[in-house]
């Protein structure tokens, strides 16, 4: 991408309704990979991010339908956290990932640049251990950026004809031939570009820090390397931002993105 595209890609907003980023890498499982060495792994990070805590495995793959007890197939995903509550880091045998979220306390959105610069450290100490321990170098499928934005009831949106307001793709459905009000309403899109895919999906949710009723748009771009050279694996993640943000772009009106500038 030329440097005039990357320009015109960028995209920044003075109040985004970003809520949470995440940037990584997925990859295939590591060989003699298990729950006991991911605990063991939190030594390394355990400085910078004191608490530790087991989530459910992200399962890329449909389960099989098979039952077993064997250790080392079974799945654990394990998420440190700083002292802030912002910045997290997703470990599961298949995939690292960078969380920045926001909370009360801390509502500045964390830019790209910064949360690419801490996947790189978390990337390095990931790296560090599987040496140590004798594991090969992990086999990277896709480099991901994932972007999950809460639009607030009665302050971006009043009822869901609204949608069409906010985003490109919404043209609204026909009015009901009762009079009635519509509810409800959710989408996804989904783009297959040279090297990945960019992920658009549109869904009620109510907020579970604070109960409010939002629209949550969740914004995703993968892209597959080319090889496994640590630079590849960044510059394929700076493309997985620039897809995100041209999608951005492409896919919310004017109008919206000139209320949270």
């Amino acid at each position: 991408m030329s440097a005039a595209n990357r320009e015109q890609a960028r995209v920044e907003l003075a109040n985004p309704p970003v809520a949470e980023t995440s940037v990584g890498f997925y990859f295939q499982r590591i060989e003699g990979w298990n729950a006991v060495h991911q605990g063991a792994l939190w030594e390394k990070f355990r400085t910078k991010y004191p608490e530790l805590q087991i989530l459910p495995p992200v399962v890329d793959a449909p389960v099989q339908p098979t039952v077993s007890l064997d250790l080392a197939s079974f799945l654990v995903r394990t998420c440190f956290v700083d002292k802030t509550n912002t910045q997290l880091v997703q470990i599961q045998d298949g995939l690292v990932l960078h969380n920045w979220r926001k909370t009360a306390d801390t509502l500045k959105y964390q830019r790209y640049e910064t949360i690419r610069s801490l996947l790189r450290e978390d990337w390095h100490n990931f790296q560090a251990y599987l040496r140590e321990g004798s594991f090969k170098s992990p086999t990277v499928t896709r480099c991901e950026m994932a972007y999950f934005n809460h639009l607030v009831r009665n302050e971006e949106w009043e009822d869901f004809s609204d949608l069409s307001k906010i985003f490109t793709v919404w043209r609204g459905v026909p009015q009901s031939p009762t009079g009635g009000k519509l509810q409800m309403a959710s989408f996804g899109v989904s783009y297959r570009l040279e090297k990945g895919t960019v992920n658009i999906a549109v869904q009620p949710a109510v907020r579970s820090t604070d109960g409010k009723e939002i629209i949550q748009f969740a914004l995703s771009s993968s892209v597959v390397p080319n090889n496994p050279n640590e630079h590849e694996l960044f510059r394929c993640l700076d493309e997985c931002h620039e897809n995100a943000a041209r999608a951005f772009i492409e896919f919310t009106t004017e109008q919206a993105r000139e209320r949270w500038k």
